[in-house]
């Protein structure tokens, strides 16, 4: 390979890194604050890590909290329904308050609102349930 490739390669080997901590610190904090998805970023994270380095990717698919929803998404794709339940709920309550009549938003972000709730929604009903 030549130099540039090598190099280029590195180089997006250590932005996805970065990345993936990021994504990581944010799902951690979303196990202790209400309304912060955390599953997510922390499959995101890992998905990262499985392109950048094996040994997070690891410690994130391994962890005794959350290692087993990160890895069961990874492998199946599957959701609990419990969680299908909970992030429907949380995309719906959270969009109602970004639209209500007293935000100072107008139609064009209300509209953008209500069509990124919706697929998210049919996102999250396509999965696969699991347990």
């Amino acid at each position: 390979m030549r130099s540039s490739t090598v190099l280029f390669i590195k180089f997006k080997k250590t932005i996805l890194y970065f990345i993936g901590l990021v994504f990581l610190g944010i799902g951690i904090a979303g196990y202790f604050l209400p309304g912060l998805p955390g599953t997510v970023f922390l499959i995101l994270s890992a998905v990262c890590f499985m392109r950048s380095n094996e040994k997070m990717y690891r410690w994130v698919t391994e962890h005794r909290l959350f290692g087993s929803q990160v890895k069961q998404f990874l492998e199946t794709g599957a959701m609990p329904k419990r969680a299908k339940i909970i992030s429907v709920s949380c995309v719906w309550f959270f969009s109602a308050i970004s639209i209500s009549p007293i935000t100072p938003y107008g139609w064009i972000f209300k509209a953008t609102v209500i069509s990124l709730a919706v697929i998210g929604t049919l996102y999250i009903l396509t999965r696969p349930t699991s347990k």
